[in-house]
């Protein structure tokens, strides 16, 4: 495993770099690698075994600069093709948890030439009539010190101890105080905008990936619920579903062999 810096365009992104075998563009969300985490988790580690991930972190998250011309998904799509250009990829797999999966769904729209196989867990970015993403800035704040309605949101089991250890009431220092407030600070440049976390129009847009594609997620999700999910996969024309049982938004730590064993023979 390594982190290193790479410029693009006079900002420096950021990226983690594990494994080998064909290459994996992994891209982040909220309690995730790169998010309220700063190192690689062990879903990271497992599908490393068998693929090159290369996973930068997005703007202002952990070691990356702040864009503050990032004010809408279609930047973030934009500055993750420099990135993508910088690295020189001209076309790889793509991997996006949570908003990293709304991200890797636009970029497979707008840019399918750049994508060969498309994973999607527990990804925002749709409009599901009568079915709302969460709103993540509102239960992430404080009520009488404790913010149990994000642990709720993001993992089945909000009281278990996964969940403190994600999310804690008391902070345990500076560091972890500075991912919150950064993976939040980068989220709302693009998520903030009622209703949250979603492009109108992606739904209708989703048939122009026409390569495979596998959409992953916890069926206790309370952030973006499973219908999302059918509706990623109604919408591509060469995609299959899994639901992990007994896991919530936050899938990927709580099952993290579960999900990587599925990634990984749906890649091969």
């Amino acid at each position: 495993m390594s982190l290193r810096e790479i410029n693009v365009r006079g900002r420096s992104v950021q990226l983690y770099e594990s494994g080998s075998g064909n290459p994996l563009l992994y891209l982040h969300g909220i309690a995730d690698m790169h998010g309220l985490a700063p190192d690689n988790c062990a879903f990271h580690d497992f599908v490393a075994e068998k693929h090159h991930v290369i996973a930068p972190a997005m703007p202002g998250c952990v070691g990356s600069d702040e864009d503050n011309s990032l004010e809408s998904i279609d930047d973030l799509r934009f500055h993750t093709l420099e990135v993508m250009d910088e690295l020189k990829i001209e076309k790889i797999d793509i991997l996006g948890n949570c908003v990293g999966g709304w991200l890797a769904a636009e970029i497979a729209v707008h840019n399918p030439e750049r994508v060969g196989k498309l994973v999607l867990i527990g990804a925002s970015g749709l409009f599901v009539s009568g079915e709302q993403i969460g709103d993540l800035f509102m239960a992430v704040q404080p009520l009488n010190g404790r913010i149990d309605d994000v642990r709720h949101m993001l993992f089945a089991d909000g009281d278990g101890s996964l969940a403190e250890e994600w999310i804690p009431d008391q902070l345990s220092g500076k560091e972890q105080g500075m991912l919150r407030y950064k993976t939040f600070r980068c989220v709302a440049r693009f998520g903030f905008k009622p209703p949250y976390f979603y492009d109108q129009k992606l739904v209708e847009r989703l048939y122009r990936f026409k390569s495979k594609a596998l959409v992953v997620w916890g069926s206790n999700d309370t952030f973006v619920p499973r219908s999302h999910a059918t509706a990623y996969a109604e919408g591509f024309p060469n995609a299959s579903v899994e639901l992990i049982d007994g896991c919530g938004h936050a899938v990927l730590l709580e099952a993290p062999d579960v999900v990587a064993e599925k990634v990984l023979a749906f890649l091969s």
